[in-house]
């Protein structure tokens, strides 16, 4: 029998709760594609980032850098704080070795963060490195173009809030291209 998750019939992101009435266990698998179909129907982007991170196609780790890169900060303790779960842990543990051990995803990833790890072990965090990365980052496709997640957008700001919308649209009144940095 398969790893059963507990899912969130209304996301938590969504204003769901934890109640026993919103929760429903269910396979990984069918964890994977109803995160898939809510994205679709709803465009949430953190039901993006669990089905990506549910069907092996990015690690915990870069869901959890995908949501903080999101806004969702909240949304990336809460997977910080669910890793403290032993059991939880071992169960994300044996799923992503499980994905890992699938022979398509090891000759597409395996290649791309061995070149990344190398570039990170050799010349640390100086400027040097961030440019190597970004060299390298080019060379394999990542994050380039459409699979940019800027690609075809822009941040707006009125100098309170921050807005990402689409470079197709026009700024509305009161705001200016750029972003604000909140302090804390």
């Amino acid at each position: 029998m398969g790893i059963k998750h507990k899912h969130h019939i209304i996301p938590r992101h969504m204003g769901g709760s934890d109640s026993e009435e919103n929760l429903v266990e269910i396979t990984v698998e069918k964890h994977a594609m109803f995160h898939y179909c809510n994205w679709r129907l709803w465009g949430k982007e953190e039901d993006k980032i669990a089905w990506k991170a549910l069907s092996g196609q990015m690690t915990l780790s870069e869901a959890q850098y995908e949501a903080i890169k999101l806004g969702a900060k909240k949304t990336g303790q809460v997977m910080k704080n669910k890793m403290k779960d032993k059991k939880l842990k071992e169960e994300w543990s044996n799923m992503i070795k499980e994905f890992w051990e699938r022979e398509e995803y090891r000759e597409k990833q395996i290649p791309h963060l061995l070149e990344i790890q190398k570039t990170a072990s050799v010349l640390g965090n100086t400027g040097e490195a961030l440019k190597k990365k970004k060299e390298t980052y080019k060379k394999i496709g990542h994050q380039q173009g459409t699979n940019n997640s800027q690609y075809g957008s822009m941040w707006i700001t009125n100098g309170k809030n921050n807005l990402k919308i689409s470079k197709n649209n026009s700024i509305p009144e009161g705001y200016k291209k750029g972003r604000v940095c909140k302090k804390k």
